[in-house]
């Protein structure tokens, strides 16, 4: 075997024998970053769907004092329908009763996770 892949093949040896020596340490799982429902912010840009989540905003209050979270709400022109334990039974009751309309299916939750997207929007120097 010639000298300097006898040297690599060596050095390896070490290194696999000092890493399990002192195995590295997991990190902990990182948890997604929320905001509490007070600062929840109404929509004004009046596109579709505003009226409904500016009713949800001003109600998630109400909903989290009488024990609905973790629950879906369906919430159809500012009035909520009905609030369901799982959101397919939210999403059938749409479908049966909302077709074809701007609906709010949303979680009730106490903290908010922090959607952020990819960056398909984005403007682009010509």
């Amino acid at each position: 075997m010639n000298e300097p892949a006898f040297d690599v093949v060596k050095w390896v040896e070490e290194e696999r024998k000092r890493v399990m020596r002192n195995p590295p340490v997991p990190q902990p799982p990182r948890e997604r970053p929320t905001i509490h429902w007070t600062e929840l912010k109404e929509e004004v840009s009046g596109r579709a769907g505003a009226t409904d989540w500016n009713h949800y905003v001003k109600q998630v209050g109400r909903l989290l004092a009488e024990g609905h979270e973790g629950r879906w709400v369906l919430i159809v022109g500012g009035e909520i329908i009905d609030i369901y334990d799982t959101y397919e039974a939210a999403y059938q009751v749409r479908n049966e009763r909302f077709p074809r309309q701007h609906v709010l299916i949303h979680q009730i939750l106490e903290r908010e996770p922090i959607l952020r997207g990819g960056g398909y929007h984005r403007l682009w120097r010509v």
